[in-house]
């Protein structure tokens, strides 16, 4: 019976930088960075060094390439979670349900890519500055989070002039807990991280939004 091809082999003819990078994420998610090497990535694919060599200058370059993909995996996970909210809940505003619901699905993929997210915003990562994507015309992270709070501004539950520097407040908390995290400083068990993140992240929406009378009443 004739052999089925290896995954390593199957890439499309001229589309070996992308099959790079997406080895060089699969092998970074499994041992992290320190061992990884853009020949190992080439290994994965089944090309020579050299064949990588074309399409990157060396493994900061790879890295950087894996870091870029890792922030349109994360934009497109809040994406979702932003689409999944459908209406208001539980006397929840719909803007506020998604607000949070990005925040949730941030902390969710660091969950689930530690080693990728801590490449994101490490050395080699795009994430280092907020206007790093956005300067790349992509949709980010950092846009979807805008646009997050641009609807709560157009819901009236956070008013026009709390709006300027609200992302950098709202990454803080989220990219702060979802670092403690990783770390293992945040309770686990019996469903204390959910707990907590939830506290938090109504903790934000009333310190981003304030306690105005009219706050509370949307709330």
């Amino acid at each position: 019976m004739k052999r089925m091809p290896s995954v390593r082999h199957a890439y499309h003819h001229g589309d070996l930088r992308n099959a790079l990078v997406t080895a060089a994420v699969r092998l970074i998610e499994d041992g992290g960075t320190a061992t990884f090497s853009l020949r190992e990535a080439a290994r994965d694919v089944g090309v020579s060094a050299n064949a990588a060599y074309r399409h990157f200058d060396d493994k900061s370059d790879l890295l950087a390439a894996a870091a870029f993909d890792g922030v349109g995996r994360l934009a497109a996970h809040m994406r979702q979670a932003t689409a999944n909210v459908t209406g208001r809940r539980r006397h929840v505003p719909a803007s506020v349900a998604r607000f949070q619901a990005v925040g949730r699905a941030y902390v969710s993929f660091a969950l689930a890519h530690p080693e990728l997210f801590r490449l994101m915003f490490g050395e080699c990562g795009v994430c280092r500055m907020p206007e790093g994507p956005a300067v790349l015309n992509i949709d980010s992270p950092w846009t979807i989070l805008s646009a997050a709070l641009d609807a709560l501004v157009d819901d009236g539950v956070l008013s026009p002039e709390r709006r300027p520097g609200a992302e950098l407040r709202a990454w803080a908390v989220v990219h702060g807990f979802a670092s403690l995290a990783l770390d293992g400083l945040v309770p686990a068990s019996s469903g204390g991280a959910d707990e907590a993140l939830t506290a938090l992240l109504d903790f934000t929406v009333t310190g981003l939004c304030g306690t105005t009378p009219a706050t509370r009443r949307r709330l």
